[in-house]
Parts: C-alpha cells; sequence; structure tokens
C-alpha cells in the first residue's frame, strides 16, 4: 500500500452545496471552458474567483447569510454569477418569472422577505416599480445582459460589486440549509413557495 502523501482537501471542497459544486470541478479542470454567453467565455476558474469576488462585493452591500435575494432578470452570464455567489455567501435565492405584472412581483417580495432586489436594466422600471409596493426592498443589484448592458442610476452595478477583493468570510453552509425559494404560479390561490436546500437543487 502506497504511503505517499496524499493532497489536502479543505472541509468546504468536501461538501455538498452549491457553490462547492463549483468550487470542485474548478480544482479539477481549471482551465476548461465552463460558462459561454453570447460573447462572454470564462473557464472554470475564472468563474469561481468571479463567483468569489462578486458573493464579497454583496457582503459588503450588506448582504448576510439567510438573507432573501429576489432575483427579477433573463437569462445571462450575471444570472449565473449571482446565483453562485449567492450560494457561495449563504443567502438564498428567489428567482421570479420576469412575466409577471408588478403587483405579482411586489407579493413574491413582501412573501419571501427580500431587502435585496436584483434585477437587468430592461427590468429596471418593472423591478422599481413592484418594489414601491410596500415591500421591504431596500437595494437594488443591476445585473448585465447581452441586450441591455448600460448601468441604472440607483443600483449596484455588478461589474463593480465583482471588482471587490475584500476576503469572504467562511460562511458555515451545510447541504441542508436553505438554498432557493421558487414560487409557485398560483393557478388557484397566491403563489407559494417551495423551500430547497443545496441538497435537493444538487
Amino acid at each position: 500500500m502506497s504511503t505517499a502523501a496524499q493532497p489536502l482537501i479543505s472541509p468546504a471542497v468536501r461538501r455538498q452545496t452549491i457553490a462547492d459544486a463549483l468550487r470542485r470541478t474548478a480544482l479539477r479542470l481549471p482551465q476548461k471552458l465552463g460558462i459561454v454567453c453570447g460573447q462572454t467565455a470564462w473557464t472554470y476558474a475564472e468563474f469561481d474567483a468571479l463567483v468569489t469576488r462578486l458573493a464579497a462585493g454583496l457582503a459588503g452591500v450588506g448582504v448576510k447569510p439567510g438573507d432573501r435575494v429576489a432575483v427579477l432578470a433573463r437569462n445571462s452570464h450575471g444570472f449565473a454569477a449571482l446565483r453562485f455567489a449567492l450560494a457561495r455567501m449563504g443567502a438564498v435565492m428567489v428567482p421570479i418569472n420576469f412575466m409577471l405584472k408588478a403587483d405579482e412581483v411586489a407579493y413574491i417580495l413582501r412573501h419571501a422577505g427580500a431587502e435585496t432586489l436584483a434585477t437587468d436594466s430592461g427590468l429596471a422600471e418593472l423591478a422599481k416599480q413592484a418594489a414601491a409596493l410596500e415591500t421591504k426592498v431596500k437595494q437594488f443589484v443591476c445585473l448585465p445582459s447581452e441586450d441591455h448592458s448600460e448601468p441604472v442610476l440607483g443600483m449596484h452595478n455588478f461589474h463593480e460589486l465583482a471588482a471587490c477583493q475584500d476576503a469572504l468570510p467562511e460562511s458555515g453552509l451545510a447541504s441542508q440549509d436553505l438554498a432557493q425559494i421558487v414560487y409557485t404560479s398560483g393557478t388557484e390561490s397566491m403563489p407559494k413557495g417551495a423551500m430547497l436546500t443545496h441538497d435537493a437543487v444538487l
């Protein structure tokens, strides 16, 4: 039996959480292309590093582990990065269908207790209208997209948050912790939030 020293793997890499799955892939295949969206392409290592910086940037503007962060945005590279960043820092993602009306979005914001709402510039007006309808939303994050990339006044800019160099504190997440709340369509009553753990998403 070989007595050669084995590489040490941190407990965080052994966990089964959404962001840890990305970290394991980045360690195993750092130079392999991982994300392609329009003209944007990142290797797994580049994407993993971006996710950590974005998580630190979000922490810097007050997002904490366990906070509900609503996301009203179209698919984009920014959406993907935010999804993993929230998981890495221990915040809970609340995706919202961008086809909903302002009052329907507002109901989900209130029910989830979201204080941060991420959107893209193409949906910024809908996001602001919904947030104004007696919700707890205190701040916005503007995500980049292929069709709408210009920043929006009064919203945290994705690129500025993702440039953060602060250290991200260890979240102590476990696979049974809440990762996401997905709301039903509400065809027979008001939408209900299905609470999904990291295990359930994976």
